[in-house]
């Protein structure tokens, strides 16, 4: 088979996957040996002979899957399903599979197509073809089509399939096995797939949905002839991957476990309009507006996941995929639920729909902005030389600076005041108290300075609504040179526009220092910066 241009070929993401431990597909293939292939089937080609078949197994059987299926009345539903959704030409193809076909009437109303093919076909097909056999007291799993796992097991007097009894097993056709089983395997939502089973839940849906991107796993596919200068396939695995997996969590990874805050289109729309106001772009970037989406929908699904995993103390604090922490969760973000296991449980994890995302802006995506001073990115400084200085372990302030350095500015002349200014990435819109850290006169190479204070003033600049430069002065501040001094430079300034991800940094901060030439004795004009803070204003 040539594969469609729409599936991506993509064997490095192909690599990060697999030593993820998330190839689904892979792990499908990787079942042969431990099902203990019993029966022989007639393979289609010799690269299927030497990807699947076991050297000991017996060749029988002459029909095809569909030709067993579609020959028998008790499995009529069952065949309508499978043609409705096209299945029916898989069946009658040279892919190795197993089949457990449920009698009688099957559960399809208000299934879509695509819903059937994965809750009804794929629910019931598994790679590979598998026998039942007395080695089966000890129950296999099988992992479907739909990466679901089902057991299939053995308990001395018959065989069962999920639970459901096998009322005829190892009907044998030439491109797999099938098995009758009595009744059709329920479908068990995971958390990925629970958001596209109720139209109330679209908004989030259609969002998270819209980044599903078709993967050709080239490794674990059997290659083919080359045609047209083009490898063709003897079986192609192609797997379901999307960007939000890496994002916010592999909420379709049957082996995870997930709980969800699942916000209805109500909350989201609630959640669109108070998230949004903090990703105003000024009228000068031509694409504010999808900026503003983009960063708004991205920022209310950041914290809506919280893996098993990373749980140590549910009832007191969760802590989100996104790394927000948020305590007593039960009554901060989850009130409509007394306990945990309220919640709607799927095949991996629990979802907790809400009609109000009550996160709070400061503990999800209006958090800190802290600037390293000895980031060289973006910063300026003038009237000085600048040092970066890094603690030695052994210093009493080493585990208290950020990243144990910080820089030193010494003045070019005895009365120059130096000057620094700091690039801020990713304000949003929204409201701040601006703070630098200074550290100790102590750390300083002029000894003269230890018991001198600095005193500076500050310049913040920014754009406005309209994208027209605005910059404001602070008064002249003083530092306490004994300590380390962490000083508010500006309390509750708002932000008209944001700068979040955007390539030119139209927020800077200069801190200078104020000292006259007459007060040289008083203050100390070395500045001893660790970092600069933006901290959200907690305002509901």
């Amino acid at each position: 088979m040539i594969i469609p241009s729409n599936v991506r070929t993509d064997t490095k993401m192909m690599n990060k996957m697999r030593n993820m431990k998330y190839n689904k597909e892979y792990r499908k293939h990787s079942l042969s040996l431990a099902l203990v292939l019993s029966l022989a089937l007639v393979a289609c080609s010799d690269a299927w002979d030497a990807h699947y078949d076991p050297k000991d197994v017996q060749r029988a059987g002459t029909k095809t899957l569909w030709e067993e299926i579609s020959a028998r009345p008790e499995l009529r539903a069952f065949c309508e399903v499978l043609t409705t959704t096209g299945y029916d030409k898989l069946l009658d193809g040279d892919q190795m599979l197993t089949v457990f076909a449920p009698k009688g009437a099957l559960t399809t109303d208000g299934l879509s197509r695509s819903q059937l093919a994965t809750e009804i076909v794929e629910n019931h097909v598994a790679r590979l073809p598998i026998s039942a056999s007395t080695m089966l007291q000890t129950p296999v799993s099988v992992h479907m089509l739909n990466d679901k796992i089902c057991h299939f097991a053995y308990d001395g007097k018959g065989y069962t399939f999920a639970d459901a009894p096998v009322v005829e097993q190892n009907i044998i056709a030439r491109n797999g096995v099938l098995h009758i089983i009595g009744q059709e395997v329920p479908f068990f939502c995971n958390v990925w797939e629970f958001m596209d089973k109720d139209t109330v839940y679209s908004s989030i849906r259609n969002y998270l949905y819209s980044f599903d991107e078709q993967v050709l796993d080239e490794r674990s596919s059997v290659p083919g002839a080359i045609v047209d200068g083009q490898i063709t396939y003897v079986d192609s695995v192609v797997i379901n991957t999307n960007e939000m997996f890496y994002r916010i969590g592999y909420l379709n990874d049957e082996d995870s476990i997930y709980w969800m805050v699942l916000p209805t289109n109500t909350a989201w729309s609630k959640g669109y309009a108070k998230v949004s106001s903090y990703y105003n772009y000024s009228q000068k970037n031509q694409h504010r507006d999808s900026l503003q989406r983009h960063y708004t929908q991205l920022a209310m699904v950041r914290d809506l996941v919280f893996s098993q995993t990373m749980q140590h103390a549910p009832v007191d604090s969760l802590v989100s995929t996104g790394k927000g922490v948020f305590y007593d969760p039960l009554h901060t973000l989850l009130p409509e639920y007394s306990r945990y296991e309220d919640g709607t449980q799927c095949s991996n994890g629990i979802v907790f729909p809400v009609d109000t995302l009550r996160y709070r802006p400061w503990e999800s995506w209006h958090r800190s902005i802290e600037v390293e001073a000895e980031n060289t990115r973006g910063r300026e400084y003038t009237l000085c030389e600048l040092y970066k200085r890094t603690l030695n372990a052994s210093s009493p302030y080493y585990s208290r600076v950020s990243s144990a350095s910080y820089v030193e500015t010494s003045p070019t002349t005895s009365s120059s005041n130096p000057t620094v200014t700091f690039s801020i990435p990713d304000v949003l819109s929204a409201k701040y108290d601006i703070k630098a850290v200074f550290l100790p006169q102590s750390l300083g190479t002029d000894k003269a300075n230890y018991h001198r204070p600095n005193k500076i003033v500050c310049n913040l600049t920014s754009v406005d609504a309209m994208g027209k430069t605005v910059t404001v002065k602070s008064d002249n501040i003083l530092t306490d040179p004994e300590r380390i001094d962490t000083v508010t430079l500006f309390s509750g300034y708002t932000f008209e526009s944001c700068n979040y991800d955007e390539e030119t940094v139209s927020t800077k901060l200069r801190v200078q220092s104020q000292v006259l030439s007459k007060e040289r004795s008083d203050y100390s004009r070395t500045l001893l910066i660790d970092c600069v803070l933006f901290e959200p204003s907690k305002e509901e």
